[in-house]
């Protein structure tokens, strides 16, 4: 992906605008809300207060919401609401848009309709005249073949169907990558990149980002304000993205040690384009040494390449079960 610059301008803008006390009706004022614990005792949840957090739980599921916050973390995983979580009334309230998109497909995962995941399209980012990110000598574009390679013959030996989209050093443009993948008839897309970063500190940022389309009508994880689009024909699976987007970025938490940058939104033009369920993983940054020491050692990148496979597999089973693990 494209390395993600901090001008100071963009700098000052978001400082003005905490200052100001707008970014949270800015991000919010066209969603309507829901009282998020009348809604969860609806589905088998119990709510418990506790200062300025919220916990919902049961058996199978763990939210805990922050008021005045994007972030939601999901059984140890961390995901970016669309908008935040906001306290009126004395109750914690959660825009219809994420308990639609986020949170309802967390809690109760959409089943497959009877329909068996068998055909994934791996997305090796990059290629050709597009290097990706640079690091000294080193190319994006070499590491995504390879992780790609790895993780379709983990997937093929599950019985598991595998389209390469690109499977030597050749250019494709986005737009055809997914139209590719919509021809043949693909039940999952993912895409594969590592990500770079410019600016202050730039030598801690690390770990693992996962993307998946932004509802329509919101604003983007990486958006300085907001900047909500319209409706996408990716937009059609937004509940299975956030679905498959919890698996592969859970997984690699658990199987790998890259730290958790959270499930994101973004509207990456690939994504948009797509039938069916897809994401984008950004699996470490090259501009960090731990980070990229993982990425370029052959072992550190056949385990990555384990924990998204099992991912996809996990996500295939809870489809085909309607059941987490």
């Amino acid at each position: 992906m494209r390395r993600l610059p901090l001008p100071l301008r963009i700098v000052a803008t978001v400082w003005i605008a905490a200052a100001c006390g707008w970014g949270v009706l800015a991000k919010s004022a066209d969603s309507s809300y829901r009282d998020i614990a009348a809604w969860a005792s609806n589905h088998d949840l119990r709510a418990v207060n506790r200062g300025d957090d919220l916990l919902l739980t049961n058996r199978w599921s763990r939210l805990r919401l922050r008021r005045e916050s994007t972030t939601l973390v999901f059984n140890d995983v961390e995901f970016r609401l669309s908008d935040p979580a906001v306290f009126r009334g004395g109750r914690m309230r959660v825009s219809q848009r994420d308990i639609e998109s986020l949170v309802g497909p967390l809690v109760s995962p959409p089943k497959n309709s009877g329909k068996p995941i068998r055909l994934v399209a791996i997305n090796a980012g990059h290629g050709g005249k597009d290097p990706g990110n640079m690091e000294g000598s080193r190319k994006e574009k070499v590491y995504t073949l390879a992780l790609a390679k790895e993780i379709s013959t983990r997937l093929r030996a599950a019985g598991l169907k595998v389209a390469m989209l690109r499977s030597d050093d050749t250019f494709l443009p986005l737009e055809s990558r997914a139209a590719a993948a919509n021809r043949m008839g693909a039940d999952l897309y993912v895409s594969l990149h590592f990500n770079a970063y410019e600016g202050p500190g730039e030598h801690r940022v690390r770990g693992v980002e996962t993307y998946c389309l932004t509802p329509a009508g919101a604003s983007s994880s990486n958006d300085t304000g907001h900047h909500g689009g319209g409706w996408n024909p990716g937009n059609a699976q937004d509940r299975e993205n956030i679905t498959l987007a919890h698996q592969v970025h859970r997984t690699i938490l658990e199987q790998t040690d890259l730290p958790d940058r959270a499930v994101r939104r973004a509207r990456f033009k690939e994504l948009t384009l797509l039938r069916m369920p897809g994401i984008l993983v950004e699996s470490g940054y090259m501009t960090h040494g731990s980070d990229a020491r993982f990425i370029y050692g052959t072992k550190t990148r056949e385990q990555l390449a384990e924990a998204i496979a099992e991912g996809i597999l996990r996500h295939k089973r809870l489809m085909e079960r309607g059941q987490p693990e």
